[in-house]
């Protein structure tokens, strides 16, 4: 599914209570119809900030950290995984609901691609600092973190399989199937950019490229069992005309003509 520029009421009060997704002080921004990033451009690492206050983020994170937290269905004891999770909340609310939680990023790694941040291991300690949480930061890509196969109840990757090409997300999708418990569950969102074909004339824009979700999904060995096909691009029930009539009704960042594929992965009970 793609998600929906009115949001649930139940959405709407999580994003209040956790200040998601620009964390308290951009959120009274943006609500105010003001930039949310006016505040984080020299961030002061408080508290105060709230656990969504220190990444940028896209405004398609309205819908996809309330979606992804009410999809994963979170319980204590269980273990997580965020796949390129930066300094991003969703990990941190994880661990404070009792799971122990592991962020797989590269761009931890100083240096290592153009996505690369030279300050996100320091911050992601102090975050875990400020709020008593203990996510474990990798600093690597996912491939090659070498964690035991069928060790995670759940796994995210939010937003992050466009940065990369389409032979780097199928081995991403497929490690991270493999690292999935047999009943575990793969919350996944993928931008799809309105400026990229089969929307636009261009192939790829600075941020990424519209993946074929259809084939990645197809790789994975999973079944999907949350996710509308018609509105997941490269599906066979994939329907361009239908999304593009519905425009008016998704919700479209305000910073980027794009908008948030969303979806769970799993085994289907046979």
């Amino acid at each position: 599914m793609i998600g929906r520029s009115v949001l649930p009421e139940e959405y709407l009060a999580w994003n209040e209570t956790y200040g998601a997704p620009f964390g308290f002080f951009g959120n009274e921004r943006y609500y105010a119809g003001q930039s949310p990033y006016t505040s984080l451009r020299d961030v002061t690492m408080t508290k105060e900030r709230g656990l969504f206050g220190f990444q940028y983020v896209s405004h398609t994170r309205l819908w996809e950290y309330p979606w992804a937290f009410h999809a994963a269905g979170l319980r204590p004891g269980m273990s997580v995984l965020d796949i390129g999770g930066g300094t991003a909340g969703l990990q941190y609310l994880a661990a404070l609901n009792g799971c122990a939680v592991t962020n797989a990023d590269p761009a931890a790694q100083p240096g290592a691609n153009e996505w690369s941040d030279d300050g996100l291991a320091e911050r992601h300690a102090i975050v875990n600092g400020l709020f008593g949480t203990d996510v474990r930061l990798l600093p690597v890509p996912i491939q090659e973190a070498d964690l035991p196969e069928h060790s995670f109840d759940r796994i995210f990757c939010l937003s992050v399989l466009e940065h990369v090409g389409p032979a780097e997300a199928t081995d991403m999708m497929a490690c991270a199937a493999g690292l999935l418990k047999p009943d575990g569950l793969m919350v996944m969102t993928v931008d799809l950019f309105l400026d990229l074909e089969p929307f636009g004339v261009l192939t790829r824009n600075h941020w990424g490229i519209n993946h074929d979700v259809g084939d990645l999904i197809k790789h994975t060995g999973l079944d999907l069992l949350a996710g509308d096909p018609r509105e997941l691009l490269g599906t066979p029930e994939f329907d361009r005309d239908r999304v593009v009539s519905q425009l008016p009704d998704l919700l479209v960042s305000a910073t980027y003509p794009v908008v948030s594929q969303s979806f769970v992965l799993g085994r289907a009970s046979r």
